[in-house]
C-alpha cells in the first residue's frame, strides 16, 4: 500500500561502529604445542582487518593477552546469508553488563577494576587513534567512535533473539541470532564469547518472541520482498546495492499469533534455519 511503512520501521537499529577494524577485530594466536589459555588468550589483529584497513590504518597490528570477559562475537554484513550466517568474528570490546545493556570501560576504569590486560590494550588503541587521526582525534576519542549514536550501549544484551539483515547487498537476506553460547573454534580448542554485538554493517531487531523472530526472517528472505525492494535500491558497479531501512518502507505487518499465515511463515523460518 503506497504511503504505508512497516510496523517494524522504527524498531530496527543499525549496529555498532566497531572501527577501525584493526583495533578491535582479533584472532587467537595459539602455541603449536601448548595451545592457549581460554581465560586469558593471546590475541592479535585479525589478518582480514589488516588486509582491508583504510590507508591510515595500514600496517596497524595490536597483540597481547586479553581477559575472556572482553571477547565478543560479531558478524560482518557479508557473513549474513539466508536463514544462517558464516563463522563468527572475534572482537575485543571494553564492555561489562549493565542491566539490559552494556557499560563501556575506559582504560583507567579497567585498570582500577583489575583488568590490566584490557587496560593496556585500550591505552594502545587510544594512542594509535590519536597518532593516525591527527587533528581529527580531538573531535572524538576512540570510545566515542566505538559507541557512536550509542551503537553498542544501546543494544539489548538480554534479548533472546536478534533478527539481522545486511545494510548493503545485491540481494536481501536475513538470519536469526538466538541468545545461546557463542563459541569459536580455534585449532581444536574453543573460545566462548561473552555475547553477540551487532556491527554497523547490519540492521538488527531485538525480540523475546521466537515466533516473531522467525516470521521476520522468512519475510525478509522472501524473493517477493526482494523484488519489491529492487526499485528502491541505489545501483553500484555490480547492480543494486544499498538496503538500509528501505526494505522497511514496504508495509510488512506486525507479527500476529492469531494469524494463521503469520504462524505458518514463522514455522517455515525455523525449519529453513534448521
Amino acid at each position: 500500500t503506497v504511503g504505508l511503512r512497516s510496523f517494524y520501521q522504527p524498531y530496527f537499529k543499525e549496529g555498532a561502529t566497531i572501527v577501525p577494524r584493526a583495533l578491535w577485530f582479533v584472532e587467537v594466536k595459539s602455541h603449536p604445542v601448548l595451545g592457549f589459555d581460554p581465560s586469558l588468550p593471546y590475541v592479535q589483529t585479525a589478518e582480514r582487518a589488516q588486509e582491508e584497513a583504510k590507508p591510515a590504518y595500514k600496517g596497524l597490528r595490536l597483540e597481547g593477552n586479553i581477559e575472556k570477559d572482553f571477547l565478543y562475537a560479531t558478524l560482518l554484513s557479508t557473513d549474513i546469508v539466508p536463514f544462517e550466517h558464516l563463522d563468527f568474528r572475534l572482537v575485543v570490546l571494553p564492555l561489562l553488563p549493565s542491566g539490559k545493556h552494556f557499560k563501556l570501560l575506559s582504560a583507567s576504569e579497567a585498570r582500577n577494576q583489575g583488568f590490566l590486560n584490557l587496560a593496556n590494550w585500550l591505552d594502545r588503541t587510544q594512542s594509535e587513534w590519536q597518532e593516525r587521526r591527527g587533528e581529527k582525534a580531538g573531535r572524538m576519542d576512540v570510545y566515542g567512535r566505538l559507541d557512536r549514536y550509542k551503537g553498542i550501549t544501546g543494544q539489548n544484551r538480554t534479548a533472546k533473539y536478534k533478527v539481522l539483515y545486511p545494510i548493503s547487498a545485491t540481494y536481501l537476506c536475513s538470519c536469526v541470532m538466538e541468545d545461546k553460547p557463542f563459541r569459536i573454534e580455534v585449532e581444536g580448542q574453543t573460545i566462548e564469547a561473552q555475547g553477540f554485538v551487532a556491527d554497523y554493517k547490519s540492521f538488527y531487531y531485538d525480540t523475546d518472541n521466537k515466533e516473531e523472530a522467525y516470521y521476520l526472517a522468512t519475510v525478509l528472505n522472501s524473493p517477493t520482498v526482494d523484488e519489491l525492494l529492487k526499485p528502491m535500491q541505489s545501483r553500484g558497479l555490480w547492480g543494486p546495492r544499498d538496503i538500509c531501512k528501505k526494505v522497511l518502507e514496504i508495509p510488512i505487518p506486525q507479527y500476529n499469533p492469531s494469524n494463521e499465515s503469520h504462524r505458518a511463515l514463522s514455522q517455515l523460518g525455523e525449519q529453513c534455519t534448521q
